[in-house]
Protein backbone atom coordinates (compact mmCIF):
# COMPACT_ATOMS: atom_id res chain seq x y z
CA UNK A 1 0.00 0.00 0.00
CA UNK A 2 3.16 2.32 0.54
CA UNK A 3 2.98 5.77 1.88
CA UNK A 4 -0.07 7.80 1.38
CA UNK A 5 -2.15 10.65 1.88
CA UNK A 6 -2.76 11.37 5.19
CA UNK A 7 -6.24 12.39 4.08
CA UNK A 8 -6.90 9.42 2.38
CA UNK A 9 -6.47 7.46 5.62
CA UNK A 10 -9.26 9.85 7.09
CA UNK A 11 -11.90 9.40 4.31
CA UNK A 12 -11.64 5.96 4.68
CA UNK A 13 -11.87 6.41 8.49
CA UNK A 14 -15.20 8.55 8.01
CA UNK A 15 -16.81 6.68 5.44
CA UNK A 16 -16.36 3.13 7.30
CA UNK A 17 -16.82 4.63 10.92
CA UNK A 18 -13.74 3.71 12.28
CA UNK A 19 -10.77 5.57 13.50
CA UNK A 20 -7.00 5.49 12.62
CA UNK A 21 -4.50 5.21 15.34
CA UNK A 22 -1.71 8.35 15.76
CA UNK A 23 1.26 6.83 17.38
CA UNK A 24 3.86 9.01 18.47
CA UNK A 25 7.22 7.95 18.06
CA UNK A 26 10.47 8.89 19.40
CA UNK A 27 12.93 6.25 17.93
CA UNK A 28 13.59 5.56 14.14
CA UNK A 29 13.63 2.27 15.13
CA UNK A 30 10.45 1.70 16.19
CA UNK A 31 9.04 2.47 12.69
CA UNK A 32 9.23 -0.41 10.74
CA UNK A 33 8.38 -2.70 14.00
CA UNK A 34 5.13 -0.41 13.93
CA UNK A 35 4.45 -1.14 10.64
CA UNK A 36 5.12 -4.81 10.72
CA UNK A 37 2.10 -5.20 13.27
CA UNK A 38 -0.09 -3.13 11.25
CA UNK A 39 0.13 -5.46 8.24
CA UNK A 40 0.11 -8.17 10.47
CA UNK A 41 -3.25 -6.99 11.83
CA UNK A 42 -4.44 -5.38 8.69
CA UNK A 43 -4.88 -2.06 9.84
CA UNK A 44 -4.15 1.70 8.10
CA UNK A 45 -1.64 3.91 10.68
CA UNK A 46 0.08 7.20 10.74
CA UNK A 47 3.32 7.58 12.33
CA UNK A 48 3.73 10.63 13.93
CA UNK A 49 6.75 12.69 15.59
CA UNK A 50 6.10 14.77 18.20
CA UNK A 51 7.79 18.16 17.07
CA UNK A 52 9.96 18.41 20.37
CA UNK A 53 11.27 14.90 19.48
CA UNK A 54 13.11 17.00 16.37
CA UNK A 55 16.54 17.02 18.10
CA UNK A 56 16.76 13.71 18.82
CA UNK A 57 14.97 12.57 15.38
CA UNK A 58 15.50 14.49 12.51
CA UNK A 59 12.62 14.99 10.34
CA UNK A 60 14.24 13.88 7.06
CA UNK A 61 15.12 11.09 9.09
CA UNK A 62 11.57 9.95 9.79
CA UNK A 63 10.79 10.64 6.35
CA UNK A 64 13.06 8.29 5.05
CA UNK A 65 12.90 5.74 7.30
CA UNK A 66 9.15 5.23 7.26
CA UNK A 67 8.97 5.31 3.38
CA UNK A 68 11.40 2.38 3.64
CA UNK A 69 9.40 0.80 6.07
CA UNK A 70 5.76 1.55 4.19
CA UNK A 71 6.72 1.06 0.64
CA UNK A 72 6.40 -2.97 0.25
CA UNK A 73 3.91 -3.26 3.05
CA UNK A 74 0.04 -3.86 1.83
CA UNK A 75 -1.30 -1.46 4.72
CA UNK A 76 -1.78 2.52 4.05
CA UNK A 77 0.74 4.23 5.89
CA UNK A 78 0.98 8.14 6.53
CA UNK A 79 3.31 10.32 8.40
CA UNK A 80 2.31 12.99 10.72
CA UNK A 81 3.93 15.79 12.74
CA UNK A 82 1.79 16.59 15.98
CA UNK A 83 2.02 19.73 17.94
CA UNK A 84 4.63 21.67 15.81
CA UNK A 85 5.30 24.97 17.90
CA UNK A 86 6.19 27.14 15.07
CA UNK A 87 5.98 28.00 11.15
CA UNK A 88 9.70 26.91 10.68
CA UNK A 89 9.21 23.43 12.39
CA UNK A 90 5.83 22.95 10.34
CA UNK A 91 8.13 24.19 6.64
CA UNK A 92 10.81 21.30 8.07
CA UNK A 93 8.07 18.73 8.14
CA UNK A 94 6.84 19.46 5.08
CA UNK A 95 9.51 19.59 2.99
CA UNK A 96 10.98 16.99 4.31
CA UNK A 97 7.96 14.82 3.05
CA UNK A 98 5.75 14.78 6.48
CA UNK A 99 1.77 13.83 4.62
CA UNK A 100 0.05 15.74 7.17
CA UNK A 101 1.61 18.64 9.45
CA UNK A 102 -0.06 20.23 12.77
CA UNK A 103 0.53 23.74 13.91
CA UNK A 104 -0.52 24.22 17.63
CA UNK A 105 -1.41 27.98 18.12
CA UNK A 106 -3.95 26.81 20.75
CA UNK A 107 -1.99 28.97 23.57
CA UNK A 108 -2.22 31.87 21.70
CA UNK A 109 -5.02 33.89 22.07
CA UNK A 110 -8.06 33.15 19.21
CA UNK A 111 -7.31 35.58 16.66
CA UNK A 112 -3.16 35.63 16.61
CA UNK A 113 -4.27 31.35 16.57
CA UNK A 114 -6.12 32.38 13.41
CA UNK A 115 -3.39 34.02 12.13
CA UNK A 116 -1.01 31.75 12.04
CA UNK A 117 -2.44 28.70 11.59
CA UNK A 118 -4.06 30.32 7.85
CA UNK A 119 -0.12 30.84 7.25
CA UNK A 120 0.58 27.26 8.24
CA UNK A 121 -2.23 25.85 5.70
CA UNK A 122 -1.15 28.01 3.20
CA UNK A 123 2.34 26.82 3.48
CA UNK A 124 1.44 23.02 3.84
CA UNK A 125 -1.31 23.60 1.00
CA UNK A 126 1.27 24.93 -1.43
CA UNK A 127 2.89 21.51 -1.61
CA UNK A 128 -0.06 19.19 -1.47
CA UNK A 129 0.22 18.47 2.68
CA UNK A 130 -2.53 17.84 4.66
CA UNK A 131 -2.61 20.66 8.19
CA UNK A 132 -4.25 20.27 11.44
CA UNK A 133 -4.82 22.89 13.60
CA UNK A 134 -5.83 22.92 17.47
CA UNK A 135 -8.53 24.92 19.11
CA UNK A 136 -8.84 24.86 22.75
CA UNK A 137 -5.82 23.88 24.55
CA UNK A 138 -5.03 20.69 26.27
CA UNK A 139 -2.94 20.36 29.53
CA UNK A 140 -0.49 17.86 30.28
CA UNK A 141 -0.41 15.40 33.61
CA UNK A 142 2.38 17.98 34.85
CA UNK A 143 -0.58 20.38 34.78
CA UNK A 144 -2.99 18.16 36.77
CA UNK A 145 -3.96 16.02 34.30
CA UNK A 146 -7.85 14.98 34.18
CA UNK A 147 -8.43 17.11 36.92
CA UNK A 148 -6.95 20.21 34.99
CA UNK A 149 -8.63 19.18 31.71
CA UNK A 150 -12.24 19.37 32.90
CA UNK A 151 -11.95 23.21 33.08
CA UNK A 152 -14.01 25.10 30.51
CA UNK A 153 -11.56 27.59 29.87
CA UNK A 154 -9.64 24.90 28.26
CA UNK A 155 -12.04 23.94 26.19
CA UNK A 156 -12.94 24.05 22.06
CA UNK A 157 -15.69 26.49 21.84
CA UNK A 158 -18.51 25.22 19.97
CA UNK A 159 -19.40 28.79 18.96
CA UNK A 160 -15.82 29.38 17.67
CA UNK A 161 -14.92 25.72 15.97
CA UNK A 162 -17.26 26.97 12.50
CA UNK A 163 -15.03 30.24 12.31
CA UNK A 164 -11.98 28.85 12.81
CA UNK A 165 -11.95 25.79 10.43
CA UNK A 166 -13.38 28.73 7.91
CA UNK A 167 -10.85 31.34 8.44
CA UNK A 168 -7.81 28.72 8.58
CA UNK A 169 -8.34 26.22 6.15
CA UNK A 170 -7.64 23.77 8.73
CA UNK A 171 -7.89 19.69 7.28
CA UNK A 172 -8.25 18.37 10.89
CA UNK A 173 -9.56 19.84 13.84
CA UNK A 174 -7.96 18.41 17.46
CA UNK A 175 -10.32 19.04 19.85
CA UNK A 176 -10.27 19.67 23.70
CA UNK A 177 -13.22 17.78 25.29
CA UNK A 178 -11.48 16.82 29.00
CA UNK A 179 -9.08 15.20 27.08
CA UNK A 180 -5.18 15.53 28.33
CA UNK A 181 -1.48 14.17 27.65
CA UNK A 182 0.42 12.12 29.34
CA UNK A 183 -1.45 9.96 32.37
CA UNK A 184 -4.63 11.02 33.79
CA UNK A 185 -5.00 11.76 37.48
CA UNK A 186 -8.22 9.63 38.39
CA UNK A 187 -10.92 8.82 35.50
CA UNK A 188 -11.29 11.42 32.33
CA UNK A 189 -14.41 13.00 31.79
CA UNK A 190 -15.24 13.65 27.93
CA UNK A 191 -17.70 16.35 27.46
CA UNK A 192 -19.53 14.83 24.59
CA UNK A 193 -22.13 17.15 24.44
CA UNK A 194 -19.47 19.26 23.60
CA UNK A 195 -18.30 17.32 21.12
CA UNK A 196 -21.72 16.50 19.59
CA UNK A 197 -22.27 20.74 18.74
CA UNK A 198 -18.86 20.57 17.63
CA UNK A 199 -19.16 17.60 15.26
CA UNK A 200 -22.72 18.32 14.50
CA UNK A 201 -22.02 22.36 13.77
CA UNK A 202 -18.79 21.58 11.66
CA UNK A 203 -20.73 18.85 8.95
CA UNK A 204 -20.85 21.26 6.24
CA UNK A 205 -17.43 21.91 6.24
CA UNK A 206 -14.31 19.82 5.05
CA UNK A 207 -12.46 19.15 8.02
CA UNK A 208 -12.02 15.86 10.19
CA UNK A 209 -12.15 15.71 14.10
CA UNK A 210 -9.11 14.05 16.07
CA UNK A 211 -8.78 13.13 19.35
CA UNK A 212 -5.25 14.06 21.35
CA UNK A 213 -4.30 12.75 24.90
CA UNK A 214 -5.85 8.84 24.25
CA UNK A 215 -3.51 7.12 26.55
CA UNK A 216 -6.25 6.25 29.37
CA UNK A 217 -9.41 7.20 28.01
CA UNK A 218 -11.73 3.83 28.37
CA UNK A 219 -12.92 2.31 25.52
CA UNK A 220 -16.35 3.29 25.55
CA UNK A 221 -16.02 6.80 25.87
CA UNK A 222 -13.49 5.97 22.50
CA UNK A 223 -15.93 4.44 20.90
CA UNK A 224 -18.99 7.00 21.80
CA UNK A 225 -16.32 9.73 20.42
CA UNK A 226 -15.93 7.79 17.02
CA UNK A 227 -19.29 8.48 16.53
CA UNK A 228 -19.47 11.40 16.94
CA UNK A 229 -16.63 12.04 14.14
CA UNK A 230 -13.50 11.40 15.77
CA UNK A 231 -11.44 9.72 13.18
CA UNK A 232 -7.75 10.05 14.52
CA UNK A 233 -6.85 9.14 17.78
CA UNK A 234 -3.42 10.11 19.15
CA UNK A 235 -1.32 7.52 21.79
CA UNK A 236 2.03 7.82 23.09
CA UNK A 237 2.07 7.52 27.00
CA UNK A 238 0.60 3.64 26.44
CA UNK A 239 3.37 2.58 24.21
CA UNK A 240 6.30 4.37 26.69
CA UNK A 241 4.84 2.84 29.87
CA UNK A 242 4.97 -1.03 28.36
CA UNK A 243 8.29 -0.29 26.86
CA UNK A 244 9.46 0.84 30.15
CA UNK A 245 7.97 -2.37 31.60
CA UNK A 246 9.60 -4.54 29.23
CA UNK A 247 12.81 -3.23 29.74
CA UNK A 248 12.65 -3.36 33.87
CA UNK A 249 11.63 -7.08 33.10
CA UNK A 250 14.24 -7.92 31.04
CA UNK A 251 16.93 -6.71 32.78
CA UNK A 252 15.76 -8.51 36.44
CA UNK A 253 15.10 -11.69 34.45
CA UNK A 254 18.66 -11.83 32.95
CA UNK A 255 21.87 -10.48 35.47
CA UNK A 256 24.26 -11.61 32.88
CA UNK A 257 22.83 -8.40 30.97
CA UNK A 258 25.96 -6.14 30.02
CA UNK A 259 24.30 -4.02 27.68
CA UNK A 260 27.16 -4.84 24.96
CA UNK A 261 25.60 -6.57 21.87
CA UNK A 262 22.73 -7.96 24.02
CA UNK A 263 21.56 -4.42 24.04
CA UNK A 264 20.08 -5.07 20.51
CA UNK A 265 18.14 -7.85 22.20
CA UNK A 266 17.10 -4.70 24.81
CA UNK A 267 15.53 -2.56 22.30
CA UNK A 268 13.44 -5.27 20.66
CA UNK A 269 11.83 -6.17 23.62
CA UNK A 270 11.04 -2.16 24.27
CA UNK A 271 9.81 -2.60 21.06
CA UNK A 272 8.11 -5.24 21.11
CA UNK A 273 6.08 -2.66 24.19
CA UNK A 274 5.13 -0.12 21.90
CA UNK A 275 3.88 -1.94 19.06
CA UNK A 276 2.00 -4.63 21.94
CA UNK A 277 0.37 -1.00 23.15
CA UNK A 278 -0.43 -0.02 20.16
CA UNK A 279 -2.00 -3.35 18.99
CA UNK A 280 -4.58 -2.71 21.75
CA UNK A 281 -5.38 0.88 20.58
CA UNK A 282 -5.65 -0.33 16.93
CA UNK A 283 -8.30 -3.25 18.25
CA UNK A 284 -10.27 -0.52 19.89
CA UNK A 285 -10.08 1.67 17.18
CA UNK A 286 -11.75 -0.88 15.31
CA UNK A 287 -8.89 -0.08 12.44
CA UNK A 288 -8.08 -3.72 12.86
CA UNK A 289 -8.64 -5.84 9.71
CA UNK A 290 -9.43 -3.19 7.52
CA UNK A 291 -7.25 -4.07 5.01
CA UNK A 292 -7.14 -7.44 3.23
CA UNK A 293 -3.69 -9.14 3.92
CA UNK A 294 -2.27 -10.41 0.69
CA UNK A 295 1.01 -11.28 -0.85
CA UNK A 296 0.97 -8.89 -3.78
CA UNK A 297 0.48 -4.78 -3.36
CA UNK A 298 -1.96 -5.11 -6.06
CA UNK A 299 -4.59 -7.05 -4.15
CA UNK A 300 -4.35 -4.95 -0.76
CA UNK A 301 -7.78 -3.74 0.23
CA UNK A 302 -9.10 -1.25 2.61
CA UNK A 303 -12.51 0.00 3.54
CA UNK A 304 -13.94 -3.75 3.40
CA UNK A 305 -13.15 -4.76 -0.60
CA UNK A 306 -14.27 -0.90 -2.36
CA UNK A 307 -11.01 0.36 -2.12
CA UNK A 308 -7.59 -1.53 -3.65
CA UNK A 309 -3.58 -0.34 -4.12
CA UNK A 310 -2.65 -0.39 -7.41
CA UNK A 311 1.13 0.55 -8.59
CA UNK A 312 -0.05 2.01 -11.41
CA UNK A 313 -2.17 4.79 -11.37
CA UNK A 314 -5.65 5.91 -9.06
CA UNK A 315 -9.15 6.19 -8.77
CA UNK A 316 -10.89 7.39 -5.35
CA UNK A 317 -13.73 6.03 -4.62
CA UNK A 318 -16.74 8.32 -4.48
CA UNK A 319 -17.96 9.57 -0.94
CA UNK A 320 -19.26 7.29 1.17
CA UNK A 321 -19.18 4.27 -1.28
CA UNK A 322 -17.55 0.94 -0.19
CA UNK A 323 -18.86 -1.62 -2.50
CA UNK A 324 -18.90 -2.70 -6.34
CA UNK A 325 -15.87 -3.09 -8.04
CA UNK A 326 -12.28 -2.62 -6.43
CA UNK A 327 -10.55 0.64 -6.83
CA UNK A 328 -7.49 2.23 -6.72
CA UNK A 329 -5.70 3.63 -3.72
CA UNK A 330 -4.92 6.95 -4.33
CA UNK A 331 -0.59 6.81 -3.38
CA UNK A 332 0.29 9.91 -5.28
CA UNK A 333 3.71 10.48 -7.43
CA UNK A 334 6.32 9.04 -5.84
CA UNK A 335 7.67 12.44 -4.03
CA UNK A 336 7.69 13.37 -1.67
CA UNK A 337 7.22 9.95 -0.47
CA UNK A 338 11.21 8.80 -2.37
CA UNK A 339 13.40 10.86 -0.43
CA UNK A 340 15.59 9.64 -2.93
CA UNK A 341 13.69 11.62 -5.79
CA UNK A 342 12.84 14.57 -3.32
CA UNK A 343 15.52 17.07 -4.83
CA UNK A 344 15.51 16.45 -8.34
CA UNK A 345 12.28 15.43 -9.21
CA UNK A 346 9.98 18.37 -11.26
CA UNK A 347 7.15 17.78 -8.88
CA UNK A 348 9.58 19.11 -6.08
CA UNK A 349 10.95 22.03 -8.16
CA UNK A 350 7.07 22.78 -9.10
CA UNK A 351 5.84 22.35 -5.85
CA UNK A 352 3.11 19.67 -6.78
CA UNK A 353 3.62 16.71 -4.64
CA UNK A 354 0.30 14.22 -3.42
CA UNK A 355 -2.72 16.32 -6.06
CA UNK A 356 -3.23 19.84 -7.14
CA UNK A 357 -5.81 20.33 -4.13
CA UNK A 358 -5.52 18.80 -0.78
Amino acid sequence: MAFVKTLDILEKCAQDKFAVGAFNLNGLDQVGALVKRAQELGAPILITEPGVIEPYVDFEQMAAVTYYAAKNANVPVGLHLSHGGDLDIVERAVKAGFTSVMYDGSKLEYEENVRITAEAVKMGHSYGVAVEGELGALPGASEGGAAAATSVDTMTDPALAKDYVQRTGVDILAVSIGNAHGLYKGKPSLDFARLEQIYYGLMSQNVYLTLHGGTGIPEDHIKRAMGMGIVKVCIYTDMCVQGKKNANAYVQEKPEYQGNYDICDLIRVINDGFVDAAQVCMEMFSSTGRVHKSDSYEAAQIGGGGISASVTGSTKAPKGKTDGPAQNWDVGPVTPSDPTLRKESKQAKDKVYWHKNV
